[in-house]
């Protein structure tokens, strides 16, 4: 039996990344909802999701494009003393693009620039990998909680930059 061929995106030119638009939160919804990492036992986490227009408003919320398509998203949350990534999503036709380590130094240095010298991450446990290769450190794990059956791991990363990029 010969293997399955995957198909790997080829590195384009970087996205272009640009705030988020109330127009945005349909295909924002829909790729939250959609993406493959969130299959399985972890469907449940983001089948209510919807980005909405006040989260927008309140959130650091950049959407990445690549040939004038929609790649990915971040959402950065902003508290007094705290900033702490939200989401990040990267569609699944462009994962390892370079649109997530895009968006992630993206996200960085917008929390930089609002002052914080690092950002929490409450993630996702298949992506644990993703932001230790950003540069990002375990700090601790998130127990199970509500809709969430499973643990987390807790990472910081600097807003200095440490990891690729």
């Amino acid at each position: 039996m010969a293997p399955t061929a995957t198909r790997t995106p080829e590195r384009g030119a970087a996205p272009r990344i640009r705030p988020a638009r109330d127009a945005d939160c349909a295909a924002l919804t829909a790729l939250v909802r959609g993406s493959s990492a969130y299959a399985g036992e972890y469907r449940r986490i983001v089948e209510t999701v919807a980005i909405t227009p006040e989260q927008i408003a309140r959130d650091v919320v950049r959407v990445a494009e690549r040939d004038g398509r929609l790649a990915g998203f971040y959402s950065l949350l902003s508290r007094p003393g705290e900033a702490e990534l939200d989401y990040l999503f990267v569609d699944d036709v462009q994962q390892g693009s370079g649109v997530g380590a895009a968006l992630f130094r993206h996200m960085l240095d917008e929390a930089a620039a609002r002052g914080f010298a690092e950002v929490l991450i409450v993630a996702h446990p298949p992506a644990r990998a993703f932001y230790e290769r950003m540069g990002a450190r375990i700090r601790g794990e998130k127990p199970p909680a509500g809709r969430v059956g499973w643990t987390r791991p807790v990472l910081a990363a600097s807003t200095s930059r440490v990891g690729p990029g």
